[in-house]
């Protein structure tokens, strides 16, 4: 009976090690603790399991004495880019007059930290004119604040003469401060491409090497030697899976090359659309958003053009960063009456902006009656509709 009793205390304590191991397998609480001197104001930022438009308001993180923290729930490791209230004495976080409203948006300007299930960071530092401050807790923030003490006090630099140079008329003055903002930016590209290439296991260099390729600060070519230095242990992580489509994008849209697969659901009608049941005439990829006022600005001549050649041209908009209501209700208003797609960054498939490597809006994509792309616009302007008329007026 002993013998008995023993092996029931022993079952009892195992289930119980169980599930109390299973309580912490799945607790997806991720605490951020911060002391950061001179910090004040309260912080903002929005949360990675939340939908949010342009208009909606973000979230707020309750400051006092410089100390502040966050406890929340996270569904899977994501990047916290938390704000300031923009009400500080640095310019570059201020209404600039020249400007109009607004602020210079330097990443340094901002706290970046990994958000992950279970992981309890802490961030702290300095707030001057930029925010010395990193963080700590585990390795994807190590690598992080690695990578931005590097980058940050150079951010600071060039964010400080952009705004130098924006309150001042001195032409003379102006090129002077060009001159250095030139420089260092060069020098900061080095920096941080040399220590991708010496950081290759931390998902912070696959972050910055997605910026670079989205800023067109990096050359195709360079990208593509970067990525490949990248350790394919960070393949199951998202700022790697964007990455990896980018550099997929670089060949798949070149000139000449068979426009890439588009068959899906992301349609304002919830239609399946296929690209390829265009076959036989030309196509206007437009990748554009109504918050892009030069997208906005040239719908007006793709209507024209669709119009004019409503046998020969079939036009093909893909939206980034509206809600379906606002394009739905944006197009209705205008008679843009083409096909419309949204692009969706959370969803591999659909991810069209990163799919194609978009760097800018708007961009163009003109494709031929047997599928593959003839050219690639990138800005607005009268090329690609010039383009476009010389193809059709064959």
């Amino acid at each position: 009976m002993k013998h008995f009793h023993n092996i029931l205390l022993i079952c009892f304590v195992t289930l119980m090690s169980f599930q109390q191991n299973n309580a912490q397998n799945n607790d997806n609480t991720f605490t951020l603790s911060g002391d950061i001197k001179g910090l004040k104001g309260n912080l903002y930022y929005r949360h990675p399991d939340k939908e949010y438009t342009r208009t909606t308001p973000s979230d707020s993180i309750i400051v006092k004495d410089g100390k502040f923290k966050l406890t929340t729930t996270v569904s899977k490791l994501s990047m916290l880019r938390i704000y300031p209230s923009f009400k500080g004495p640095d310019k570059k976080l201020s209404k600039i007059p020249k400007g109009g409203r607004g602020y210079f948006p330097v990443k340094c300007a901002l706290i970046m930290v990994y958000a992950s299930p279970g992981a309890n960071i802490t961030i702290k530092g300095e707030a001057t004119d930029f925010f010395d401050a990193y963080p700590s807790g585990n390795a994807f923030n190590d690598g992080l604040a690695k990578v931005n003490k590097l980058m940050y006090p150079m951010y600071n630099d060039m964010g400080n003469l952009a705004v130098e140079s924006t309150y001042t008329d001195d032409e003379a003055k102006k090129e002077e401060i060009n001159k250095k903002s030139e420089a260092i930016f060069k020098k900061s590209i080095d920096a941080l491409t040399n220590h991708i290439r010496n950081n290759p296991n931390d998902l912070a260099s696959a972050w910055y090497l997605n910026d670079l390729m989205l800023r067109t600060q990096i050359t195709n070519e360079e990208a593509e030697e970067l990525f490949s230095l990248l350790s394919t242990d960070l393949s199951e992580y998202p700022d790697y899976k964007d990455v990896a489509t980018r550099i997929q994008g670089i060949k798949e849209t070149a000139d000449g090359s068979p426009v890439p697969s588009i068959k899906t659901n992301a349609t304002l009608n919830g239609e399946t659309f296929d690209i390829n049941s265009l076959k036989g005439k030309y196509v206007l990829i437009d990748f554009w958003g109504i918050w892009c006022g030069p997208c906005v600005a040239e719908m007006p001549e793709v209507k024209a053009f669709q119009e004019k050649y409503k046998d020969k041209l079939v036009v093909v908009g893909i939206n980034s960063g509206d809600t379906k209501e606002k394009i739905q209700k944006f197009v209705e208003k205008n008679g843009y009456n083409w096909q419309q797609l949204m692009s969706d960054k959370n969803n591999t498939s659909d991810n069209f902006v990163n799919r194609f490597n978009v760097q800018g809006f708007p961009t163009k994509f003109i494709i031929d009656p047997k599928g593959k792309i003839v050219k690639r616009y990138v800005g607005g302007g009268e090329e690609a509709f010039n383009l476009l008329e010389s193809l059709l007026n064959k």
